[in-house]
């Protein structure tokens, strides 16, 4: 049975003016502007396109598509240094050389879903190998660079690349590819290894991950996905943790068994068992709580961050199908407005007094650029969260892991965390905010362990809640179990610096406790 790909029509060489003779490819390429990324880039999905519309033997494609598959590696990791690691959302420019980089991977992946097709259609095969697992592998790297991609710059994934993820390697599972490491392929991974990892990622809600936290999601897939299993599905399966079902005529990400219950279909859905994996996350988070050497458990030198033992914790219950929503969304059809200001250094100065001998500033002159206030609406609420849109061309720069200032209606600005979001178009933004506290204070802190003094937040929790307040301060200023000196305009207080509750590449937050007589009291303090 054939992959089900839905390919352009074919019109004749005819209609269709386009250099394929071996010399005319050359001469193609040697006028092609590899210096300027954007004009070869557009050159080269121009002529893919074409090639993808053009009947031509499957032969001569074979070898069009093989020259120019290198180049387009080249020009689309050219295109990368424009747009990747740069701060979000992306500007037009930036925008279009990432949009530029999909269309190039689009059109690759179709041409080898052509030549797959059309060598699997032929009748005869009477010279040469069997290219099919190779066709297989660059179909899956192509379409999974693609979703790397609307995963890093947080845009939505195009119409058709997961139903052709699943149509490819659901053909890979039923034919025998499966396992196949194609010669020539470049990349030493079998089809089930690049589809299992494309997956996994899919599954670790990528856009809830800070930019700087993706690469060790990816380390901890190469590293441990021989741990998940896909199999064809069964109709006895029962709705269990760890287990998604994957249904390869859909057009969407695999879903969780145990939140989706329906009924399996053997001969079309697929499942994806991840409970070992999930397993050995907790295993190996509890040997890093342990303060154990991270080379010793399997993980890289970076697992030291005091951010990593989150993520990790992260990817466990994502993949362990056992993150579920503590309240119900709330949707909102006429959404109320709040202001909002993005970046803890503009949070410190939207809680500034204007006029006050008494204020502490946040290393900020008097020249300093006014913070960026935005009106945004929400979309949806639950208890202790909103989900936003933002529309308008003011530009804003936005981070998983930010500190946020929120208020409505001229009240006190409160504090919140940035938690995930997505850009579905230019000028338009969705984003989802945790809420930590309604009220904040600056103060500033000095640790008396070596009498360094660093500027903070302190969060007042809601007065109906049992919460404490909590400490807030860049990365790195603090270590749990330590004394410190919180200063504010109403006067010092020794305190002691206890659990770190959170920590993400752009803040971290502590749970304090008063100091009374030289001992800790947990009594909320009066600050």
């Amino acid at each position: 049975m054939l992959p089900r790909y839905e390919l352009p029509l074919r019109e004749s060489g005819r209609t269709l003016n386009l250099e394929t003779k071996p010399k005319q490819v050359d001469a193609w390429i040697t006028r092609l502007p590899l210096s300027n990324p954007v004009e070869a880039a557009e050159a080269m999905a121009d002529y893919l396109t074409t090639l993808n519309r053009v009947d031509l033997a499957q032969d001569a494609r074979a070898k069009i598509v093989e020259r120019l598959t290198p180049l387009v590696e080249e020009i689309v990791a050219s295109l990368y240094e424009q747009y990747g690691s740069v701060p979000l959302p992306l500007l037009p420019k930036q925008q279009r050389n990432a949009d530029l980089a999909r269309r190039l991977l689009r059109e690759l992946a179709d041409s080898y879903k052509t030549l797959l097709i059309d060598w699997l259609k032929r009748r005869f095969h009477l010279f040469g190998g069997n290219p099919v697992s190779l066709y297989l592998q660059r179909i899956l790297l192509a379409l999974q660079a693609i979703l790397e991609i609307c995963f890093e710059t947080h845009d939505p994934v195009p119409e058709g690349v997961w139903v052709d993820l699943h149509q490819t390697y659901n053909y890979a599972l039923r034919s025998g590819f499966r396992e196949a490491i194609p010669e020539g392929g470049g990349k030493m991974l079998s089809i089930e290894q690049i589809y299992k990892s494309t997956l996994l990622m899919a599954m670790a809600d990528p856009y809830r991950f800070p930019q700087a936290e993706l690469p060790w999601a990816k380390d901890i897939i190469s590293r441990f996905s021989n741990l998940a299993t896909i199999f064809p599905a069964e109709d006895t399966i029962k709705g269990q943790a760890g287990l998604f079902v994957v249904e390869v005529n859909t057009d969407s990400a695999p879903t969780p068994i145990a939140r989706d219950a329906h009924p399996m279909n053997p001969r079309w859905d697929l499942l994806l068992n991840t409970t070992e994996l999930a397993k050995h996350l907790a295993l190996i988070s509890s040997h890093l709580k342990s303060q154990e050497s991270p080379d010793k458990i399997g993980l890289p030198d970076i697992a030291r961050d005091p951010a990593y033992p989150t993520m990790l914790r992260r990817l466990k219950l994502n993949w362990g199908a056992s993150l579920q929503r503590k309240s119900q969304r709330r949707r909102q059809p006429n959404g109320r407005e709040f202001e909002i200001s993005f970046g803890l250094k503009s949070v410190h100065q939207l809680l500034t007094p204007a006029t006050s001998h008494e204020t502490i500033h946040y290393g900020i002159g008097g020249n300093e650029a006014q913070p960026i206030v935005v009106r945004c609406k929400t979309v949806n609420d639950s208890m202790g969260g909103l989900a936003l849109i933002k529309s308008g061309s003011t530009a804003i720069q936005i981070r998983v892991g930010d500190v946020v200032g929120i208020r409505q209606e001229k009240a006190d600005w409160g504090v919140g965390l940035v938690r995930w979001f997505r850009v579905p178009a230019q000028g338009e933004m969705f984003f989802g905010i945790q809420l930590l506290a309604p009220q904040a204070l600056i103060v500033q802190v000095k640790r008396k362990d070596n009498g360094r003094q660093w500027s903070g937040l302190l969060l007042h929790p809601n007065p109906n809640s049992k919460q404490a307040p909590m400490l807030l301060a860049q990365p790195g200023c603090f270590v749990p179990d330590i004394s410190a000196e919180i200063h504010t305009p109403k006067g010092n207080q020794l305190v002691q610096i206890e659990k770190r509750v959170e920590s993400t590449p752009s803040i971290e937050i502590f749970r304090f406790q008063m100091h009374a007589t030289g001992k800790a009291t947990s009594a909320n303090p009066q600050i």
